[in-house]
């Protein structure tokens, strides 16, 4: 059976590049192993009173894989406050051609995408959320733009 999560953390520090390709290179081997797919978001910007740095994935695959990265990210020292947004059974992979998507971005150009929704934490950690797929409809909007015919 097919399995999605979905979780938003926040970042123990902001992120440079070569941080970022350190996570993504490890994602991708990690992912691959395991015939998990998905989309890695990183976000910065002025959450509240400053500036952070935040993460929002989806993994999707066997729901035992899933679970096992997942189990692996919890653990990860480099982000902390993991919400998990939504997991769930899935007919179909939505990333299919992505071992894991990658975009980083400012937070005010984030605002701009379609699919934006409000970041703060009573939200995300809200029924409504969790109930909707606006985090999966948010993610696959990268996955649209970029995917490769």
């Amino acid at each position: 059976m097919l399995y999605h999560l979905i979780y938003f953390s926040q970042s123990d520090k902001l992120m440079h590049d070569g941080n970022l390709l350190d996570i993504l290179t490890r994602v991708k081997t990690l992912n691959r192993n395991h015939e998990i797919t998905g989309m890695l978001l990183y976000m910065e910007g002025r959450f509240f009173s400053q500036i952070e740095g935040r993460f929002m994935q989806v993994l999707e695959g066997r729901e035992q894989s899933v679970k096992d990265v997942f189990e692996r990210i919890k653990n990860d020292k480099r982000h902390h406050d993991i919400i998990v947004l939504k997991q769930s059974p899935i007919l179909t992979r939505s990333f299919a051609s992505w071992s894991m998507g990658f975009k980083s971005i400012n937070l005010e150009a984030c605002k701009a995408l379609p699919g934006y929704f409000n970041l703060d934490d009573d939200f995300l950690k809200s029924e409504e959320l969790q109930q909707s797929d606006l985090p999966l409809n948010f993610l696959k909007s990268f996955y649209k733009i970029n995917k490769k015919p």
